[in-house]
């Protein structure tokens, strides 16, 4: 039940130093409280990579907390609460996920008249996620410490709701508990509970600051400090034991297996220009370098990797085994089962070649999470009919999904899980239990992201999937970030501009990369690996007690 309206929030009676602060948000109505709201969603994305400023999503949860409070105010308290936290909402999922518009300008001719679809359909869909969450909740809205779990508890279970979608894999991008820069103290304890477990945990801690000014015209203050204090003594238990957990294996030069890692860095409106197609064979063979005692076995390029079916253009795939030779070549290809029949069918896939591959058809990954509308139409039968197609042009009507992942096994490559590209996002992908392989492997297209922050939050997820599951992963991605991650999500090596003098000069505007780095050792399983996100439900479900604990008014 709503409680009675008697008048504007008081704060703190004894004068708080966060009253005047509390009194001025109360008393923002109509069109400012929105735009305020929106300013704060917008604000908060600079605690995201690769800014990692962390305060800045205590300000906008804490700020959002008493949007909430103070919308009690208005005529229709719940109606209000929903329109502020969807204006948060808006502009928190616009900023954070203005890279996929970039995806949208690489055939503008084609594709530029469906930008809407990212920057007002998206954002707006899951705003209202998160505002009906929020609006669920607000019935038992209060005035005391208690808020604090309900305004937690809804939010984590919008996140969680918008990275589950519909059974069509959702979109689990920066997510709360990223704002911690991975391969550091605090992101180490994802390998207990994962990033949604660290999520739900920061969330609680980032609102707490909202809790040291309410409208109660008692409470002392050891109630309204008490959230604040509690989520330091959290977060600083967390620091030490990851701290302790990074000191006791210091940084030491990895002796797994040697890996050379390649990116030949064509725009991605390049690369399936015709005139490019030799281009491109050639500029990775140059990058590949010979087959020599010295050179090391294996090679990985990255998704997508030749614009084209590499086992329909028998020119380049003989071109590229007779490289090869007696090495190894993890390579992303589509490739299509059934050509030209009534049951032809597309699949984003990973394979590994050698120099027999021309002859004997290696085994597949068949890419498992497709990117709605990048690779598939979700809800074809109905979007379709308005003329929706996938943003792809390589496989009409777009990719199949292929199985989970499974871990990969080829003569003389160390067993891996493949992750293509936006499979890296969702924690619990990878292969476990007696499945359980040696290292990751993440090929992938981050030259879709454009050149602002899309490709450097796609490798820090891809680097907290490292410290999950407790394996070393080798990323290449292309015009993205290529490297060697080690189990603590960890840069070992990372990928520089490939040097002209020694492997040629780029055609103009491309950004070839290279770098040889050793497989880093793996650890035990981890409890994240063995339990997934059962601790995160057990953390959501635990923070309930707290409605019995803190006060309510």
């Amino acid at each position: 039940m709503n409680e009675p309206r008697t008048g504007a929030p008081q704060p703190h009676g004894r004068g708080h130093i966060l009253a005047p602060a509390y009194l001025w948000v109360a008393g923002l109505q109509g069109w400012r409280a929105l735009a305020f709201c929106a300013a704060l969603g917008a604000i908060s994305n600079l605690a995201f990579p690769p800014f990692h400023i962390w305060p800045a999503l205590a300000l906008g949860l804490s700020g959002l907390v008493w949007m909430l409070d103070s919308a009690r105010l208005t005529e229709r308290p719940r109606r209000s609460a929903f329109w502020r936290v969807a204006a948060f909402g808006f502009a928190y999922y616009l900023v954070g996920l203005h890279w996929i518009a970039w995806a949208f300008l690489v055939n503008p001719g084609a594709h530029l008249v469906l930008i809407w679809m990212p920057l007002v359909a998206l954002p707006g869909l899951l705003s209202a996620i998160l505002a009906g969450c929020l609006w669920a909740i607000y019935p038992y809205w209060c005035a005391g410490p208690a808020r604090l779990i309900l305004f937690s508890v809804a939010f984590m279970f919008a996140e969680w709701f918008r990275a589950s979608l519909f059974g069509i894999g959702g979109l689990p991008w920066n997510l709360p508990g990223m704002i911690w820069t991975p391969g550091e103290a605090i992101s180490q304890s994802a390998s207990i509970w994962g990033i949604y477990g660290l999520s739900a945990l920061t969330v609680i801690a980032m609102a707490s600051p909202a809790m040291l000014a309410d409208s109660r015209p008692r409470g002392s203050a050891a109630s309204r400090t008490a959230p604040l204090i509690v989520a330091a003594i959290v977060f600083g238990a967390i620091w030490g034991w990851g701290a302790r957990r990074l000191g006791e294996t210091p940084m030491t030069e990895p002796t797994g297996a040697m890996v050379r890692l390649i990116d030949v860095g064509a725009p991605q409106a390049a690369k399936h220009d015709p005139k490019n197609a030799e281009a491109i064979v050639q500029r990775f063979l140059d990058l590949s370098g010979p087959d020599t005692q010295s050179a090391p076995r294996i090679l990985i390029w990255p998704e997508g990797a030749l614009p084209y079916d590499l086992f329909r253009w028998d020119p380049a795939l003989r071109a590229v085994t007779d490289a090869v030779r007696t090495r190894k070549l993890i390579i992303g290809s589509a490739r299509v089962e059934n050509a030209g029949g009534p049951d032809q069918k597309w699949y984003n896939s990973l394979t590994v070649l050698s120099g027999d591959s021309a002859v004997r058809m290696p085994g597949w990954y068949d890419k498992h999470m497709l990117v709605p509308f990048g690779e598939f139409v979700p809800f074809a039968w109905v979007l379709k009919t308005i003329g929706l197609q996938t943003l792809q042009d390589l496989a009409p009507g777009g990719f199949e999904a292929g199985p989970r992942p499974s871990t990969f096994t080829a003569e003389g490559v160390p067993p891996f899980g493949p992750l293509i590209c936006y499979e890296a996002i969702f924690p619990g992908l990878s292969p476990n239990g007696e499945d359980r392989p040696q290292w990751l492997v993440n090929i992938s297209i981050d030259a879709w992201f454009g050149d602002l922050f899309g490709p450097g939050q796609h490798a820090a997820q891809a680097r907290y999937r490292a410290i999950e599951e407790g394996l070393p992963m080798a990323r290449v991605a292309s015009r993205g970030e290529t490297g060697m991650i080690d189990a603590y999500g960890r840069w070992t090596a990372r990928a520089t501009i490939a040097d002209p003098g020694f492997y040629g000069a780029d055609p103009e505007g491309w950004r070839s990369a290279a770098v040889d780095a050793r497989i880093p050792e793996a650890l035990p399983a981890t409890p994240y690996s063995n339990w997934r996100d059962g601790l995160f439900w057990i953390i959501l479900l635990g923070l309930n007690l707290g409605l019995f604990v803190l006060p309510r008014r």
